[in-house]
Parts: structure tokens; C-alpha cells; sequence
């Protein structure tokens, strides 16, 4: 792993939003996702609104030894994805093409669920083998698949207890 992880306090995220636009569009604008680059700015902005806005908003940054993001994961608690009573969302995990396939996804996934509070935790991610297959090695399960309006793209909802 070339970068260390560390909390990334919601008070420092606004601060960081032009590195979470350029981190969002190398990580999602390729494959599996294709995002476009105005997918990146929207990204960061809803994690600079969460941080703002919300009192259990998580991240944990990877950063380089030069302290540039090179990843990041963040979520809060919500009941948006289960429907029902709260459980924390994994809202985001990007690393930067760059760094992959050294463990630093790993890395910021589990630092960001061991700082999260107990109880379910649930992500939506693309509905494809090379997502849904990393998350089910990660201890994560499908609960459902889903096509949000507006998107052509399928989803699967995925729940860790």
C-alpha cells in the first residue's frame, strides 16, 4: 500500500472538495462505471453537504506520503437504502486507478465500517460481478436488486449485520 489511512473529519472535507472531484472522476470514470465528469462534481458535493449537515458522517482518506487523497471511504446513518429502521450506508469508496489492486480499498473499507456505529450496514453498488463479487468477499450479501429511476443501470443493495 503506497498511502496511509486516516480519519478525515467532516470539518475538513469542504476544504478537500476540488481533490474529491478529481479523485471521483479517475475512479468512476472508467469502467465499471463510465461516469461522466459532472457525476464527480456531484459526488463530492453530496459528501461536502453530508459532512456539513450531518452529525454522524463518517470518511476515512488514504493519503500519499505528500498527504494528497489517493482514496476515500464515507457514510452516515440513514434509512433511505433499507426502507425501514436506520442502518449505516457505505456511501462511497473510490481510489484513485492509480492505487488500486494494493489493498487500499480494503484498507479504507474496513477502517470506515470499525469506526461506524454498531448495527446493519448497507451499500448500493453497480450490479456487476466485479463489484457485487469484491463486497461478497468483504462479508457483504445481496438483499436486493434495484433500478433507480432516471438510471438505465441495475444496482444490487448489498447488507452486512
Amino acid at each position: 500500500m503506497t498511502a496511509r489511512t486516516a480519519p478525515l473529519l467532516r470539518e475538513e472535507v469542504p476544504g478537500r472538495r476540488d481533490e474529491l472531484i478529481a479523485l471521483c472522476a479517475q475512479a468512476f470514470g472508467g469502467a465499471p462505471w463510465h461516469d461522466p465528469p459532472r457525476g464527480a462534481v456531484r459526488t463530492a458535493d453530496r459528501l461536502v453537504g453530508s459532512a456539513a449537515r450531518r452529525a454522524d458522517f463518517r470518511a476515512v482518506a488514504a493519503l500519499g506520503p505528500d498527504g494528497a487523497l489517493r482514496g476515500l471511504a464515507a457514510g452516515w446513518t440513514d434509512t433511505v437504502l433499507s426502507g425501514a429502521g436506520p442502518a449505516f450506508e457505505l456511501a462511497e469508496l473510490a481510489v484513485a486507478p492509480a492505487h488500486q489492486g494494493r489493498g487500499l480499498g480494503r484498507a479504507l473499507h474496513d477502517a470506515l465500517l470499525a469506526a461506524a456505529p454498531a448495527g446493519p450496514a448497507l451499500l448500493m453498488t453497480l450490479d456487476v460481478p466485479e463489484l457485487t463479487g469484491r463486497y461478497a468477499r468483504w462479508g457483504w450479501t445481496l438483499a436486493d436488486r434495484r433500478r433507480p429511476d432516471g438510471d438505465d443501470r441495475a444496482y444490487a443493495l448489498m447488507r452486512r449485520p
